[in-house]
């Protein structure tokens, strides 16, 4: 059942490409923890949030300028900054392929370290 929604599921190349197409400029990006049942052992400790201060999954969220959903990340441990997300999914090179800004909260903050490309 999860491959076949994953198999649905648009890439993000695809996605920041249909939000050019459409006229869009700017796409919004935000991590999200979604809250998990902590179980025993030390595996279950990577997916404890300090921030949160609970255990969960974290996801990417990219929307367009509507607030429409376009994209959501894969499932990462809980631990996981919104910036290591970021890198770790290219969300910049995909973002500047397709043209497209991104508005971001605090926790992007340095994820851009090309001032030649804002």
């Amino acid at each position: 059942m999860i491959s076949l929604l994953a198999a649905h599921a648009p890439r993000l190349d695809r996605a920041c490409k249909r939000i050019a197409k459409r006229g869009g400029e700017a796409v919004l990006i935000d991590g999200t923890l979604i809250p998990i049942v902590r179980r025993t052992g030390r595996a279950n400790r990577l997916n404890y949030s300090g921030i949160h201060r609970r255990h969960g999954l974290h996801f990417l969220a990219l929307t367009d300028e509507k607030g429409h959903l376009v994209w959501i990340s894969a499932a990462r441990l809980g631990r996981t900054h919104d910036i290591t997300a970021a890198r770790r999914d290219h969300i910049l090179t995909h973002l500047r392929t397709a043209g497209l800004g991104a508005l971001a909260d605090l926790g992007f903050l340095g994820l851009d370290d090309n001032p030649d490309h804002p």
